[in-house]
Parts: structure tokens; sequence; C-alpha cells
């Protein structure tokens, strides 16, 4: 009886003994668990930050898809915006009589949406368009002291069957967008922004 006492003590013994080594090896693989998933977040993030894309390559995006050249583009503006929670670069330029528009996403260089727009010159012969665009762009420069024509982007358009001059201003880090009544000379709107602004 003494004996089958004594091996039961000692296996009841060893089956601890085990059973505490194998808490502390538990004990000592999570950290090690932990530690590889801190360092695939890291992976994860850096490689985040490598993809994203600069505003260089964003301009460049946007030139190939026009199909131009950028020694003819006339004026050029890029921002970096956010929309619905996406970071993106605002591409706009002027080549010729025509406008083109980009909103390419900053992480992987997809175009989320462009648009092209031709200036209508030839309005200025309509019946309604009574400013011409000289004057128009001469009233928009007397707002914004010191700056020059080669900063205004402007052209006709027809808002409720209503001729204006729309456009911007880009001037010291400041965007002034404006729309002026192409039959009055009135300017209907006049916004002013920091090109920082989100």
């Amino acid at each position: 009886m003494k004996k089958k006492m004594i091996v039961f003590i000692g296996m009841t013994a060893l089956a601890a003994g085990m059973m505490g080594c194998g808490n502390q090896n538990e004990s000592r693989e999570e950290p090690r668990t932990e530690s590889v998933a801190t360092t695939a977040e890291a992976k994860v993030e850096t490689k985040n930050v490598q993809s994203a894309i600069s505003e260089e390559e964003a301009k460049q995006i946007a030139l190939k898809d026009a199909g131009v050249k950028e020694s003819d583009v006339s004026g050029m503006r890029i921002k970096l915006e956010t929309d619905d929670g996406t970071k993106e670069y605002e591409v706009d330029f002027y080549v010729g009589d025509k406008e083109y528009d980009y909103d390419i996403d900053a992480s992987d260089g997809t175009i989320r949406s462009k648009d092209t727009e031709i200036e209508d010159d030839f309005g200025t012969d309509r019946t309604d368009v009574k400013v011409s665009k000289d004057t128009a762009i001469k009233k928009v420069l007397a707002k914004v002291k010191g700056a020059q024509e080669s900063d205004v982007r402007i052209h006709l358009d027809e808002d409720d069957g209503r001729q204006i001059y729309e456009g911007s201003v880009i001037y010291e880090e400041m965007e002034y967008d404006f729309e002026i009544d192409a039959s009055t000379g009135k300017i209907l709107e006049w916004e002013a922004e920091s090109v920082y602004d989100d």
C-alpha cells in the first residue's frame, strides 16, 4: 500500500511539474507571437508608406493619360486633398484652350476621375456677352493686388441660361475662385482659401 502511495505521489508530482513546464513554455511563446505580429504590422505600415506616390508621379500620370507633353502646359496646379477618407492629388492644367482636371489616388496612382473642358472663347460674339474676357481678367486682377494675367485661369460658361466667366487665380499661396456675369461684369461669386487647405 505504501509503495502504491509513493508511486501515485511521484506520478502526481511529475505531472504537476510537466504542466508547470508547459505553462512556462506557453508564457515564453506568447511574447514571440506578439513580436511576430508587431513586426508584420510594421511591414504592412512600411509598405503603405512606400506605395504612396509623390506629387511629381501624380503629375506624370495625368500628363501621360492626357497625351500631352509638360512643355505644352501653360499652367498647372497640384493639391493633395482628402475625399471621402481617401487621400488624392487634384491635378489641374491647361494646354491651349483645354483645361484638364484629374483626381489621382495618392496611395497607388489610380485615376479616380478626370475631366476635360474646352474654353468657349468664341462665345464672346454672342449678344448676351457684353463684357470681354480681357475686361473680366482686369476686374479680377484689381481684387488680387500683385497678381499677373498669367496667374488667372478663366473661361466662358453658362449657368442657368446666363453667360458667366468662371475661373481662379493662384497667387502667393492663395487660391481665389470667381464667377463674373458676362453681360454686366458684376462679380457673382468670390472665394479665397489657402492652397494648403484640405
